[in-house]
């Protein structure tokens, strides 16, 4: 059987076992006798080894294997926790999430072995158990009670399945050739979410050994999940019975495995049993089925040490939160969302023939609540499919505190990581995309804001540096701040660097305010570092940022005071995909702005215009505000009526104002955006288009761009 259609569940599982086991490992660097986090951490390990060996990854089933050998020796309490073995399991992490790319990227898990991480890791396993005698006979020691559990609890209701003629002379033949016939309950644990694919990953297992006779309930059943969560087998196999139930346990979520020889004998007499064997499961049934009301609550003793009810009741608990994340393709995400942009289109269609054509009053009312009541569906639809795309920022920043860990002893610099609003939730297509400026930023303040200890101790602060990380929503736009109270940026230093790089000269640094040369550090290739290191001065960092987050429509802006410490912060639109916009004519074309970076509009007389520097200004309120003819920008052609006013939209982008002259307004709409792919890229005062109601096509400028 292939398993390939499984791949996905696989790597989506992988990930967040090897999430799970990065944030448990950081709590017990700093707990190591927290028995509720190393029982995570061993059920994590448990279940990607048994994971990875159905899917046939032998070398991350070894390493897995292991770690989980380690852990059973904690459990145990005939092995600590030290440093040197933390270090080690984060080291078998990155080697994990190494399978798992190249697992992504070839469906193989390549050649690599991690010999020296596996022997390191049995070293401190020898000397953590004075000779490491004990691992070998701690998993008998508990697969002695699991072996009892299973045999006195669950039934062999493979015992129940009648076959058929065919199938009887398939068993005769191959007991004349020296092959066993085994039967096989499986049990799944009740809380799993994918029971055919678990019922999918055990047929597979068995295959390896031999030929599957028959199921119950059959192939096509077990693929539907039409069963609950236990199915039954007959397999011939000249394997011993041991190997295929250790096979079949060793697969995640299968709670007990009860298999037996069945001979010839044991069949024809079936026929005549076969009411007894039904009454044995009947007996039976609660004990199988009673678990699954009361899951969230009590775990099933029998099979349970004492020592791990605690986390097992914790785990449970979180179950239902589980049950309600449904894992979508992002490409069916997209395909609704042009559905509904489709719907959008068409609704500003009926509004522009409504505009129009000239109907009689009755005829007209019903049509205008016609329009209304599409209004209403695309709205609620369009609300509706927003919330499907949005993901919790938390997928992109539970990352983030291995990353700085590993920072800390990199650099030699005691520093903590605090985040906040982890819950913020941003479209799916920003939150691809918004990983690596955040890692750019955080590494920047881990290696440049951040000072030593000994000077941090110099200045009064703490010695152990801290970096923040918050996030929340600020109307249509969700802010992401990233602060330090480290050295701060030494404007001087800056201004000096950019000097010798050529980039602005003397004369040009004595004009410049602080924030225009700290907006050098942004520029491509610039860098404040003194050597080149793997962690920065390649010049690559906060140029990668502004670019990517100005690409996701979104602005960069950063304060800074020397000696106290940075703040960057990123502002991003919710979404990407339908926006409200400003629809304006500049000549004889109609352009979108978007209604998040308009500030007001205005009526400005000629008379009102000053100049600062050759340049148009206006002073509005007391604010100095640059103008900005947009028909010269888009080199459009010119109206040829001299307007008596002016027609300004004030936009802003951070702390900067700028006055956009515009010919016409015409109202608000909520537009669709539409990817212009390769054909305007050179122009970045455009940032997509959008499909009037007339079937018009305007343009949408990009405010970012322009300030």
């Amino acid at each position: 059987m292939d398993v390939s259609q499984y791949l996905e569940i696989f790597i989506d599982e992988t990930k967040e076992h090897l999430q799970s086991l990065n944030e448990n490992l950081l709590v017990l660097e700093k707990e190591p006798e927290n028995k509720d986090t190393i029982n995570e951490i061993f059920r994590a390990a448990h279940s990607l080894k048994g994971m990875a060996g159905t899917m046939g990854f032998k070398r991350m089933q070894r390493l897995t294997h292991d770690m989980e050998n380690v852990f059973s020796e904690i459990r145990n309490d005939k092995m600590t926790v030290t440093a040197g073995l933390i270090d080690v399991l984060f080291q078998c992490l990155d080697a994990l999430e190494e399978y798992l790319d190249i697992i992504q990227s070839t469906a193989n898990e390549g050649e690599n072995d991690n010999e020296a991480i596996i022997n390191r890791l049995n070293e401190i396993l020898q000397e953590g158990t004075a000779g490491g005698s004990a691992p070998a006979a701690a998993p008998a020691g508990e697969a002695a009670p699991a072996e009892a559990a299973s045999a006195d609890g669950d039934k062999e209701k493979f015992r129940n399945i009648k076959l058929t003629d065919e199938q009887k002379a398939s068993a005769q033949k191959a007991d004349e050739g020296g092959v066993n016939l085994y039967g096989l309950s499986i049990y799944i644990n009740t809380s799993c979410l994918l029971k055919a694919a678990r019922a999918f990953l055990v047929l597979k297992a068995m295959e390896d050994f031999g030929e599957i006779l028959v199921t119950d309930p059959s192939n096509q059943d077990l693929e539907d999940e039409k069963f609950d969560f236990d199915f039954s087998l007959y397999v011939l196999s000249s394997e011993p019975i041991e190997k295929l139930i250790e096979a079949a346990k060793g697969i995640s979520e299968i709670e007990n495995v009860v298999g037996a020889k069945v001979t010839l004998a044991e069949l024809d007499k079936k026929p005549e049993s076969a009411s007894a064997a039904e009454e044995a499961p009947a007996a039976a049934e609660p004990e199988v089925t009673a678990p699954a009301p009361v899951a969230q609550t009590a775990p099933a003793a029998p099979k349970a040490k004492a020592a791990n009810t605690a986390p097992t009741t914790t785990g449970q608990a979180n179950k239902p939160v589980v049950s309600r994340t449904v894992r979508v393709d992002i490409e069916k995400l997209d395909d609704l969302m042009n559905q509904v942009s489709e719907l959008i289109i068409a609704k500003n269609s009926l509004v522009s023939i409504s505009a129009t054509e000239e109907n009689s009053a009755a005829t007209n009312q019903s049509f205008h609540e016609q329009i209304e009541y599409l209004e209403r569906i695309t709205t609620s639809l369009h609300e509706s499919v927003m919330k499907v795309r949005m993901v919790p920022i938390e997928s992109v920043v539970n990352r983030f505190p291995r990353m700085i860990r590993d920072l800390s002893k990199k650099l030699d610099k005691k520093m903590e990581l605090y985040m906040t609003g982890e819950d913020t939730e941003l479209d799916r297509t920003v939150i691809d995309e918004i990983g690596d400026p955040l890692m750019h930023l955080l590494r920047n303040s881990a290696d440049h804001g951040l000072e030593s200890a000994e000077v941090r101790k110099e200045r009064g602060k703490p010695e152990v540096g801290s970096i923040r990380l918050d996030a929340y929503q600020e109307g249509n736009s969700v802010i992401i701040e990233v602060k330090d109270d480290g050295n701060g940026i030494d404007v001087e230093s800056v201004k000096q660097k950019g000097i010798e790089r050529g980039i602005i000269t003397p004369e040009q640094a004595d004009s410049m305010s602080n924030k225009e040369i700290i907006d050098l550090l942004f520029l491509p290739s610039f860098s404040m570092a003194k050597k080149v290191s793997d962690i920065s001065g390649r010049g690559v960092g906060l140029d990668v940022v502004k670019s990517k987050i100005e690409s996701l429509s979104g602005e960069v802006e950063v304060k800074s005071t020397f000696g106290e410490g940075s703040k960057f912060t990123i502002r991003l639109p919710l979404t990407l995909a339908i926006i409200q916009a400003l629809m304006v004519e500049i000549g004889r074309e109609k352009y979108a702005i978007s209604l998040g970076s308009i500030q007001t509009i205005e009526d400005v007389a000629y008379e009102d215009i000053k100049y600062v520097e050759a340049k148009e200004v206006i002073n509005l309120r007391g604010t100095v505000i640059p103008l900005i003819r947009m028909d010269e920008i888009l080199e459009v052609e010119k109206r040829e009526e001299k307007p008596d006013s002016l027609t300004v939209v004030i936009v802003k982008k951070g702390d900067r104002f700028a006055g956009l002259i515009i010919d016409n307004l015409m109202g608000q709409q909520e537009i669709v955006i539409k990817s212009l792919g390769k054909y305007i890229e050179n122009n970045k005062v455009i940032s997509g288009a959008t499909i009037l109601g007339d079937g018009e096509v305007a343009l949408i400028l990009d405010v970012n761009a322009l300030i």
